[in-house]
């Protein structure tokens, strides 16, 4: 006998005797299975809203990419993520293209001075110029107001 036959051949006889087991046992149950005395209530958005999901780890990724593989199946979602790619692309060059215009930011008041939060300053008490610049006009009204 050919390979492919061993195997169809017990296969099916498997087939029919497990759709004879199940009608017999259909037919055997005198209650259903599941009894409910009332109809359930529709799922809401809330039952599958996945917004609380942490998206973390190759997990996490992998969701991503499904929920962009199913969203490129409908047209209209698809429209809506080539328009926010395109336009998000174009701010992207947009703000590259002024900050290299105008320069890096500045994070303090020396060239030497690279920390945001000044942690390796001894100056820590002492405010920007920028800042006391503030105070003292700050100052100066609040002295002739009065």
């Amino acid at each position: 006998m050919e390979p492919l036959l061993l195997i169809l051949i017990p296969g099916l006889l498997g087939g029919l005797c497990l759709f004879g087991a199940l009608i017999v046992a259909r037919k055997w149950r005198r209650t259903p299975s599941v009894v409910v005395s009332r109809r359930l209530e529709a799922p809401t958005p809330a039952l599958i809203n996945m917004a609380q999901i942490k998206v973390e780890g190759i997990g996490g990724l992998g969701m991503v990419a499904a929920v962009v593989a199913v969203a490129m199946a409908d047209s209209r979602i698809r429209l809506a993520m080539i328009a926010a790619l395109v336009l998000g692309g174009g701010l992207a060059l947009l703000l590259i293209a002024a900050r290299r215009h105008t320069g890096p930011l500045g994070s303090g008041t020396g060239p030497d001075d690279r920390s945001t939060l000044h942690l390796d300053d001894d100056r820590r008490g002492t405010p920007p110029n920028a800042v006391q610049t503030t105070i003292d006009g700050l100052k100066r009204a609040h002295a002739i107001a009065t």
